[in-house]
């Protein structure tokens, strides 16, 4: 233990001052430099393929219950991924698979 503990407080809390003194001016500096040689953002956009009839409907899907949205989707995926999901979440839904199935 040191025998003068307020001199080594005073000593930390005079560089973390300076510190925070100096650090908003010195980011303020270089982001106007890095601002001035950045080059601009470009952004692409791609729209999503449309792989089904069932992505070009007039109402979505998504906005029913919010119970069945799960359901919803992986009926949309095809039906492995629909067996998957009922089999995944049978204990708290119950969903039987013949009535979210493709119908022949």
């Amino acid at each position: 233990m040191s025998p003068k503990p307020m001199h080594s407080t005073l000593f930390a809390g005079a560089a973390v001052a300076i510190a925070l003194a100096i650090s908003p001016a010195a980011s303020a500096a270089e982001s106007n430099v890095a601002a001035a040689d950045a080059a601009p953002i470009v952004l692409a956009q791609v729209g999503a393929p449309a792989s089904s009839a069932m992505n070009n409907l007039a109402v979505d899907p998504d906005l029913g219950a919010v119970n069945l949205r799960g359901v919803r989707k992986a009926a949309r995926q095809g039906p492995d991924e629909l067996r998957r999901y009922i089999f995944r979440t049978r204990m708290m839904y119950n969903f039987d698979y013949e009535d979210w199935a493709p119908k022949p």
